[in-house]
């Protein structure tokens, strides 16, 4: 029992020395050591005839307070797969801070930072923009009232039917376009017909380019007054080409 008493008697000593170290200190041994600044960290330890040895941390590592520590801590890295960037670097001195991609919102907040990120919703036409997302919430949409449409994504207002028609957005009566597509049916008709006109046109400048086109027929022909080159077209006309003797036979001048 008395071996017991002892040992848990030291540990109590050891216990008040390890606390009686003056704020900005941390215990080592039987020594209370200066820490070292935020961005720092212990290369070595103080003793009784020297102070703590401090140096700065490297690239990609970090310290954001006073401390002891003899390896500066790692940065944090984003998590691409929960759509997450570095909003904030990080430095000697302080952690990254990870955001949302472009387009996304913060679906789960962490203690320091955002952890994952959702896509915003996308507010279709026959609908509007009831609450526009922030960095922490999704877009709110809403429908619209009997008697309006929208045209476009991401709507903040709708539009009484009447003067959709006037403008040729919508065709038929009068209803809720929330739960028809005939504004969309319309938009993509339009884009339908731009691409079969496109198509036609590039089919009929081809079909022109290759009857312009004419190819030609060489022949030689000798006689009395020398050499001549015949060219005959397609249609049947002919040129004649009189072509100087040079005594050299006349299939090895003969054009390919």
């Amino acid at each position: 029992c008395l071996k017991v008493f002892a040992v848990v008697l030291v540990m109590q000593l050891d216990r008040v020395d390890a606390l009686a170290c003056g704020l900005g200190e941390y215990p080592v041994g039987s020594e209370c050591c200066p820490m070292c600044a935020a961005g720092l960290r212990v290369f070595k330890h103080c003793t009784a005839n020297s102070s703590t040895t401090c140096i700065p941390c490297v690239e990609d590592t970090y310290t954001d307070h006073p401390n002891g520590l003899e390896h500066c801590r790692k940065c944090k890295l984003c998590d691409k797969g929960a759509n997450l960037v570095p909003e904030v670097a990080c430095t000697y001195t302080k952690n990254t801070v990870c955001g949302c991609l472009p387009g996304y919102f913060c679906s789960y907040m962490g203690t320091e930072d955002c952890e994952l990120c959702q896509r915003y919703t996308v507010c279709f036409p026959g609908s509007m923009v009831k609450e526009r997302g922030t960095k922490t919430t999704d877009n709110v949409c809403e429908a619209c009232p009997p008697g309006t449409s929208s045209t476009a994504n991401m709507s903040y207002s709708c539009i009484p039917w009447p003067r959709l028609k006037e403008n040729g957005w919508v065709q038929g009566k009068d209803r809720n376009p929330s739960s028809d597509s005939s504004v969309t049916a319309i938009v993509g008709s339009v884009v339908g017909i731009v691409l079969v006109v496109a198509a036609a046109l590039t089919y009929i400048w081809q079909r022109r380019k290759r009857k312009n086109y004419v190819p030609r027929k060489y022949e030689w022909h000798s006689g009395q007054q020398g050499q001549a080159l015949i060219l005959t077209v397609e249609n049947g006309d002919q040129t004649t080409v009189p072509v100087q003797e040079t005594g050299a036979d006349p299939e090895e001048t003969r054009p390919e």
